[in-house]
């Protein structure tokens, strides 16, 4: 085989020239501390890499979603405990103005108390956060979700909540809406609503009552009428055949009548044809479960009310008021839930992070201890291509002739 001077010298410098590209490399990589800077170098491994780098900054978007519904949350709990303040507030002063001791310029000044409990309520729910969107609007955040008017308080924000991600699979609503937080609370026991017939010429008062077996419980309008001051008879008002469902003997005051299912207990002395109203219950809204109180004390037992109606209106605006505090207390639990739902996807998140670094540093980052070893050994092999090249080039076969 002949080997031209030519072919030699070219030879020789072709190996120096891939010394020099392995050094390189192998320096660029100890300076940058990656295996690999395109994924020609590494196409599996760049893929993987390019995998674990999006689920990383996912899990950072996560990160920055969940303290936005962090701040959100917190801030809609601080206001619910407020609610539940002024809730019990007004309860206790409910339980004041049922003393039967307090004259009419007592209770006024307690229905004042209530008013100003309610618009404070009305403050509550018109909160906003930290970046001035409103709390209680569902996802219209720009509109004030409550307005005050002649027909009450009127709820302007819509029914939907914002839905967030927290991770790949979850997701939690930054808040509550304002009717699902103010509005649509069913009132008294939850169940139906009683009530004293305005033409009653007794002193019989009824309490709000209470289920004692819902399976019985048919909703309808029932009227317990007195037929004489001991015996009574329960009337199912339905059009157009009323029918008498239950009757009894020897009432006394304090005594419960049953039917369907509920019991109800009548105070005080009734008179013949004295008549109590029995209905399904209705939905209100906390600023109506308010006004009523303040009514209520308003036109106490010397005022627009009947002892009785009296005594039957503030049991009544008690137990709205315990129904409104098991529901604010019931949404709390809710954003309480949500909270540690946030930390436990954070935790998680976190731990994550840590394998899936772990798997990234497996992947791209360098072996120094390793990487300097073998930029050692290429730059000596550099040495010898270059030192054996200087001792080649001056060879010729002239140098033989």
């Amino acid at each position: 085989m002949r080997l031209s001077t030519a072919g030699m010298h070219r030879n020789s410098i072709d190996a120096i020239l891939e010394h020099q590209f392995r050094l390189a490399k192998t320096q660029q990589q100890i300076t940058t501390g990656q295996k690999f800077q395109t994924a020609a170098e590494d196409p599996i491994g760049a893929t993987r890499a390019a995998g674990l780098d999006r689920t990383l900054a996912d899990n950072a978007q996560y990160t920055r979603n969940s303290n936005i519904i962090e701040s959100r949350l917190n801030y809609e709990e601080s206001s619910l405990a407020d609610a539940t303040g002024l809730l019990q507030s007004v309860r206790d002063l409910a339980l004041q103005g049922a003393n039967s001791s307090l004259g009419p310029a007592e209770r006024r000044m307690l229905a004042n108390d209530v008013r100003q409990q309610l618009a404070a309520m009305v403050d509550v729910a018109n909160r906003d956060d930290s970046n001035g969107e409103f709390l209680f609007a569902g996802t219209s955040t720009s509109t004030r979700p409550f307005a005050v008017s002649g027909s009450g308080v009127n709820y302007q924000g819509d029914l939907t909540n914002r839905q967030i991600r927290i991770s790949s699979s979850q997701s939690l609503a930054d808040s509550h809406n304002g009717a699902d937080v103010f509005m649509n609370i069913v009132e008294r026991n939850g169940v139906f609503r009683t009530a004293v017939n305005a033409g009653n010429t007794g002193s019989g008062s009824i309490d709000v009552g209470r289920v004692t077996d819902p399976t019985q419980w048919v909703p309808d309008n029932y009227t317990l009428q007195f037929t004489t001051a001991t015996d009574w008879q329960v009337i199912d008002d339905t059009l157009p055949t009323p029918n008498v469902i239950a009757t009894g003997t020897g009432f006394v005051p304090g005594q419960s009548v049953t039917f369907r299912g509920i019991t109800v207990s009548v105070s005080g002395t009734p008179a013949t044809n004295d008549s109590f109203d029995i209905r399904a219950a209705q939905k209100l809204d906390v600023f109506a479960m308010l006004d009523q109180l303040a009514t209520t004390l308003e036109g106490g037992p010397t005022g627009t009310q009947t002892s009785a109606e009296f005594n039957t209106n503030i049991g009544a605006a008690i137990a709205n008021i315990d129904q409104a505090l098991d529901h604010v207390v019931g949404v709390r639990a809710e954003v309480g839930a949500r909270l540690s739902a946030i930390d436990n996807a954070t935790d998680t998140r976190e731990a994550e992070a840590v394998d899936l670094q772990s798997l990234l540093a497996d992947l791209r980052d360098v072996d120094y201890a390793q990487a300097i070893s073998l930029l050692n050994q290429q730059y000596a092999g550099l040495q010898a291509a270059q030192a054996a090249y200087t001792r080649i080039a001056q060879m010729s076969l002239f140098d033989y002739l």
